[in-house]
């Protein structure tokens, strides 16, 4: 038992440090100071780059090309002072990082360079970036498609939502109509700094199509008859539906028609590919919970369905996802590292644990593009899973 619970510290502790460095990215790799003197002027590069970026800060007048040329009073460089994209001539077509290196003035790359002379370890802090982004934002959108899905097809099932057939009809038409219109007009400006915009906007399309539609469908006398909603079935065919279709090539044949390399746009196929385990966890423990006592009696005391829901059962059936969402984790940090290897989804640009081990491929004496990379990457799935087995 002690050598279990060492053992999930260290993974813990693994996924915090991604954490850590993906946030920090720049202020770890970074060919611009953290801090320096210009003519007795004290600037901060790295968070004036943010600055530039939001619109908060001007450029530096004069604008600065290359800090390396810049002479400064005293300047403070990151632990790695070069860029995951900066590329070092001198030090092109493959160096070991324990191989001479003609470096000068500047610092050695510790880990060794690609083709083009970009350092390595600042690659890896890039990718580390790119990995935690595309593992914890895909998992998020599973839990977003999951969590209601499987919660109402577990509580509720067959017969536990009763309406008049309009309301069902209404929001079914309606809602999908809105968000295939959303879906249609808002993929091709899809960016993942825009995700949660873009998300609330097609759940107000879904929400304006189908009271549109549940308004007018109201009208209908043969539609005004109550009705129970087969929650449980859908869901169940939903989740029949995308686990009996291979994940690997639907997502390629998505990103495909997309035509469109962007990291949110593969965030969001893979959130929505591993919905269904999410689901289907939720459910069977909804299942059991429904029928405990403490829901029974809040039941005969007249409390709301959706408040038993939301306050009593759901929250006591978050267990089996933390699970589920630390399996899904590994998973998704190994699809993208795949589909880099492949070249596909991510842009051309990105560096990326799975672009690096490309290039290893096309080099197999530069192991360092290899075994570096592949570390990263089996140590973090390795954590996620040893997490999901613990929880």
């Amino acid at each position: 038992m002690k050598e279990k619970r060492k053992r999930h510290t260290v993974a813990r502790w693994w996924l915090i440090g991604l954490l850590t460095v993906a946030v920090f990215a720049d202020f770890i790799a970074n060919d611009r100071p953290l801090i320096a003197s210009v003519n007795g002027e004290t600037r901060f590069p790295v968070l004036h780059e943010y600055g530039e970026t939001l619109g908060l800060a001007e450029h530096y007048s004069p604008v600065v090309r290359s800090w390396k040329r810049v002479e400064t009073d005293w300047a403070i460089w990151p632990v790695v002072p070069y860029s995951a994209g900066g590329t070092d001539l001198k030090n092109g077509n493959y160096r070991s990082p324990f191989g001479e290196q003609d470096t000068g003035d500047r610092a050695r790359h510790w880990l060794g360079t690609d083709e083009l002379g970009r350092d390595v370890a600042a690659g890896l802090i890039r990718g580390t970036r790119i990995a935690v982004l595309v593992g914890f934002g895909s998992v998020l959108i599973s839990l977003l498609l999951g969590i209601p899905l499987g919660g109402i097809a577990g509580f509720f099932g067959n017969h536990g939502l009763r309406a008049p057939r309009y309301h069902w009809w209404g929001w079914a038409v309606g809602g999908t109509l809105g968000v295939l219109y959303a879906s249609l007009s808002l993929i091709p400006f899809f960016r993942l700094e825009s995700t949660v915009a873009i998300t609330g906007l097609a759940i107000g399309c879904f929400a304006l199509g189908g009271w549109l539609f549940r308004s007018l469908l109201s009208f209908i006398p043969p539609l005004k008859k109550e009705t129970a909603f087969p929650a449980d079935t859908l869901v169940l065919q939903g989740i029949e539906l995308f686990v009996n279709i291979p994940a690997l090539v639907l997502l390629i044949a998505l990103i495909a028609i997309i035509n469109q390399p962007s990291i949110g746009i593969v965030v969001l196929i893979i959130g929505v590919l591993r919905w269904p385990s999410v689901a289907r966890y939720l459910r069977a423990e909804l299942l059991r919970i429904r029928s405990l006592p403490y829901i029974e009696a809040a039941r005969v005391n007249g409390i709301p369905k959706w408040r038993i829901l939301f306050r009593h059962a759901l929250p006591n059936a978050l267990g089996p996802l933390l699970i589920v969402s630390s399996f899904a984790l590994g998973g998704a940090v190994l699809l993208e590292a795949f589909l880099s290897f492949l070249g596909i989804g991510i842009p051309a640009d990105e560096v990326t644990w799975g672009s690096l081990l490309r290039q290893s491929r096309t080099h197999p004496q530069a192991w360092w593009m290899a075994v570096f990379p592949g570390l990263l990457l089996t140590g973090t799935v390795l954590a996620a899973n040893l997490l999901g087995e613990e929880g």
